[in-house]
């Protein structure tokens, strides 16, 4: 059974008609799009009136309040001012804008085709930006593996020091691609080369080496493990006081709407990415050993990493509770 997040009921909520956000989508049979799509299977007030991929376009993009961009990045700065010019708000699942104009270029290997849309854009992560949401008209949602790494982060600058370590695995899904049968293990981009690299760095607030690996065999799933070493206030502390620390640091940041959930391994159950695929939560666990932090981030880079936290920041950008019609296929 799923569950739902309607959120706290408002006035918007008891009109006589309830007002419909209607909704375009280009790249609607991608991956990324299709996801979208199923999070808004549930979401009554929203309806799509527009979709748009490289066979066709359907609907007046005109009549649409929002667009989701899930398209590749060159493909985004051409429509994000096609949709804007037509009055309607846009959320970008590409790369395209999520950083300042030299960081995109350094990091993507690109010229911006569309930089004077980059001093408005707002970087779509609610647990951090929600209020600058509402009032945007262009919000680039981040990647999959910056919401991982940067929600366990941020609230740790005064914990942890230096650069981050971390080593990720996605399933095949955060790369668009289909399972294969045979396992297949592939390690690539390591170091500074990954494209978001520069996002995590940039919301994080701390330098990373990041090394990804992407899980052919499996369909979806986050499991991100950051290793970073404790500030020196915590290295006289034993490391279960200084683990409960850096724990009660991460759950105080964040309010219920996050669905930032820290957890802990014990005999009767091991976290991972089964507790997470399907939900849009992020579950967080972490030890200390040897003056390091070590934390274990987990998330569905399909939901969590993408399209229900695009639906939150529809919601938000509409006037709505931010979890308002957001279902999980498991409990959450």
């Amino acid at each position: 059974m799923g569950h739902s997040f309607t959120g706290a009921p408002t006035t918007w909520e008891y009109g006589k008609e309830m007002t419909v956000i209607k909704t375009g989508i280009y790249g609607d049979t991608g991956m990324v799009g299709q996801e979208i799509e199923k999070v808004l299977q549930n979401h009554k007030r929203a309806t799509i009136a527009f979709r748009q991929n490289s066979k066709r376009r359907e609907g007046v993009l005109s009549d649409c309040d929002v667009a989701f961009l899930a398209t590749k990045d060159p493909e985004s700065m051409r429509f994000a001012p096609e949709a804007l010019t037509a009055g309607v708000k846009v959320i970008d699942m590409s790369g395209a804008f999520r950083l300042p104009k030299a960081a995109f270029e350094a990091g993507y290997g690109m010229v911006h085709t569309a930089p004077e849309l980059l001093k408005e854009a707002v970087y779509g992560l609610p647990a951090l930006f929600a209020k600058q949401i509402a009032n945007a008209r262009l919000v680039g949602n981040p990647g999959c593996y910056p919401t991982s790494v940067i929600l366990s982060l941020h609230p740790l600058k005064t914990l942890v020091q230096g650069e981050a370590t971390i080593v990720a695995t996605s399933g095949t899904s955060g790369a668009r691609a289909e399972v294969e049968e045979v396992a297949n293990e592939i390690t690539y981009n390591y170091g500074k080369r990954h494209k978001h690299v520069p996002e995590m760095v940039l919301y994080s607030g701390f330098e990373v080496n990041f090394t990804p690996i992407v899980l052919r065999s499996v369909f979806a799933g986050i499991n991100a493990n950051i290793r970073i070493e404790l500030a020196d206030s915590l290295k006289s502390l034993a490391n279960e006081e200084a683990a409960m620390q850096l724990r009660e640091a991460i759950a105080n940041a964040y309010d219920a709407d996050d669905l930032v959930r820290v957890v802990e391994d014990s005999d009767a159950h091991w976290w991972g990415t089964r507790d997470v695929v399907g939900t849009h939560e992020l579950l967080i666990k972490l030890g200390v050993d040897d003056g390091f932090a070590y934390i274990n981030a987990l998330e569905d880079n399909l939901c969590k990493g993408a399209a229900s936290q695009a639906v939150e920041n529809m919601n938000l950008m509409q006037g709505l509770p931010r979890l308002y019609g957001m279902v999980c296929r498991f409990d959450c």
